[in-house]
This record gives C-alpha cells, structure tokens and sequence, in this order.
C-alpha cells in the first residue's frame, strides 16, 4: 500500500504551478521548460516501489493513467469540433459516408498517434503515455537488475545517450513519444535513488541555487543558448540538461519541504498537488480559452485561472464515481479509499520518511 507523505503532495503542487507558469509567462517560460518535466518524472520516481506481479501493476497504471487520458482525449475532441456539427444540424448539412471518413480518419489518427503531433489544448498529453511507458519499463528494469547498482548506471547512462542520439538525430514523431521515454527514464531513476539513499539538505540547496542561477545569467548574457524542452526532444547542451534539471528539482524540493507545514499556503499546495493531474489536463484549454478575451489575457489572470478553475472542477470530478473513474482514474471503493487515507494519516504522524 502507498503511504502517501504530505511534503510529497506539496512538492506537486509546486510541480504542477511551474507547468502553468511555464506554458502562459513568457519572460520566465524558457528557465522553468529547463526542468518543470524532469522534475514530474522524478517524483514519479521518488515514489515508485518495486512491484513484483507485472499484470497487476500494467492494470492498476492503465486504469490510474491511460483511462483518464483516453476520456480527456475523446472530450477536448468532440468539444473542439462540436461547433461544426452543430452547424451542419442547423442547415441541414449531410456528408457522405466517404466525406465523413475522408475529413474525420486524419484527425483520429493524429490523436491516436498522440506525442508531439498535439497541441494547443492537447499539448500535455505526451507525458501521460511517456510516464505510462517509462513506469513500466523501469519497474521490469528494476526487478530484473535492480539489485546490481553499477549495472542499473550503466542502463540509465545508456538510455540516456540514447536520448541524446535521438536529439541530434530527430527526424521522426514517434507515437506518443516513446522516444522521450530515453530520456525520462534516467530522471525517473534518479528520483528513486534519491528517495533510497539521501535527504537533499541546505548545502547542496545553495549549490544548486547558485548552479541554476549562473545558467540563467550565462543564457542571458549569450555565453550559453541553453533550451530543453522533453516534448520536442529538444535537450540542450550535453551534461548541463541533467545538471540544471536536477539544480531546479533540488529546489522545488527544499521549498516543498519548507512550505509544507505552513496552514495556508502548505494547505493550498497540498491541494493542488492532490489536483495535478487534471490541472494538466486542463489547463491548457481553460488558459487559451481566456486568452481571446481581452479582460481575461493578462498573463497573471489566466495563470491563477487555470489553476483555480481546474482545481474547481477536480473537486467536482472527486464527488462523482463515473467521473472519479473516466478523469481521475480511480476505481477505488470508498471503503479502499478509507483505509489508505487511515494509513496515510498515521504516517503523517511519524513526519517525513526515513531514507
């Protein structure tokens, strides 16, 4: 059973804050894309724990990530072109069996395909298939060579150069971007480690402050064009892309673990933390929606509508088991969701984990 750790969820809420900020504040976009991603998959990894029985674990993310994507996938679709069918009611309009399929065939491929091919409204699904593959693969990784410390570096340095082949070689859109899974899989790594063997303390806060600090003012003055986007396989300049993430996750952490037990605002993170998936979701849609009025536009409203209107909407979604199961992925029965929420109090009790 997952024990879930307070800090942890602010450190979501965090997380999910940077992945807004990051797709509506221009000034400040290109220093959080340096590691907003990374970061998810490395608490993803932070809190992964081995699972023998493969069937039971492929199952359990399928329905969690790949329900939820499917049925956000199906609803963004039908609302973008609702308009149209609407209108081809209103006059009357009938296509024909081979125009229907000639206009809609290309459309649903693209959106089966899935990766980098969508965007706008769509535009964050390629982490939910990446981390679907990228969980999976570790876990078989983990069970068969886990217990081997120097073989699992050199897998992870591996998929890693991989990743870096496929950056200066990109040439393809590889279906739901599988290719990204290179790449995701070592920050993926990291993170377990991280949660197996040490607490991040002031020390190593203040290097990574000064490290990711130095990037910004080296990337400002033209010294080094530093860009990382996972998405677009784009990731910048080797060795650095690694450095700079884990710099930024460093301290998304420390402030996690400071802000975590503070009433309002640790209260607010943990919240949003508890919503981040459906805040990924959705707050693409809702911020570009926004974005074409003119009272909405400003860059401040629409993050803090993004947020809130998700959030909003999440609370809705919890008090409803069909749309807890369709956008949440849980098919948990209350007296389940009971008892891990009895477990995770008395965990809150003992405070953080032991490394």
């Amino acid at each position: 059973m997952s024990q879930r750790i307070e800090w942890i969820d602010c450190w979501k809420g965090l997380a999910i804050i940077t992945v807004v900020v990051g797709h509506i504040v221009n000034p400040v976009s290109k220093y959080i894309f340096w590691f907003h991603m990374p970061l998810f998959f490395f608490i993803s990894g932070y809190l992964y724990s081995k699972k023998t029985d493969y069937s039971a674990f492929f199952k359990k993310k399928l329905l969690h990530l790949l329900v939820p994507y499917f049925s956000f996938l199906f609803l963004f679709t039908l609302l973008q072109y609702l308009p149209l069918i609407i209108d081809s009611w209103q006059h009357k309009k009938i296509l024909s069996i081979d125009k229907l399929i000639i206009s809609i065939f290309p459309v649903i491929w693209k959106q089966l395909y899935g990766g980098a091919n969508l965007a706008l409204w769509f535009s964050v699904f390629w982490f939910v298939t990446c981390l679907f593959i990228t969980q999976q693969l570790y876990n078989l990784l983990y069970i068969k060579f886990g217990s081997n410390n120097w073989l699992m570096i050199k897998i992870m340095l591996g998929s890693y150069c991989l990743a870096m082949i496929n950056y200066y070689l990109k040439n393809v859109a590889f279906p739901w971007n599988i290719n990204v899974v290179a790449m995701a899989l070592p920050f993926y790594w990291l993170g377990h480690m991280a949660a197996k063997s040490f607490l991040i303390n002031t020390k190593i806060l203040i290097l990574g402050t000064i490290i990711f600090l130095t990037a910004i003012l080296l990337d400002t003055v033209s010294l080094l064009h530093f860009a990382f986007n996972m998405k677009g396989t784009s990731y910048g300049v080797l060795i650095f892309n690694v450095v700079i993430a884990l710099s930024g996750i460093i301290i998304t952490q420390q402030f996690a673990l400071l802000l975590y037990n503070k009433s309002y605002i640790g209260n607010a993170l943990r919240e949003l933390g508890n919503a981040s998936m459906i805040v990924m979701y959705l707050h693409q849609p809702i911020q570009i929606t926004m974005k074409n009025y003119p009272i909405f536009a400003a860059q401040g409203i629409r993050v803090l509508g993004a947020l809130i209107i998700s959030y909003i909407i999440y609370k809705i979604t919890c008090n409803f088991s069909i749309m807890r199961q369709l956008f949440l992925g849980d098919f948990s029965t209350p007296n389940a969701k009971s008892s891990r929420a009895s477990a995770s109090q008395s965990v809150l009790t003992q405070g953080i984990r032991k490394n």
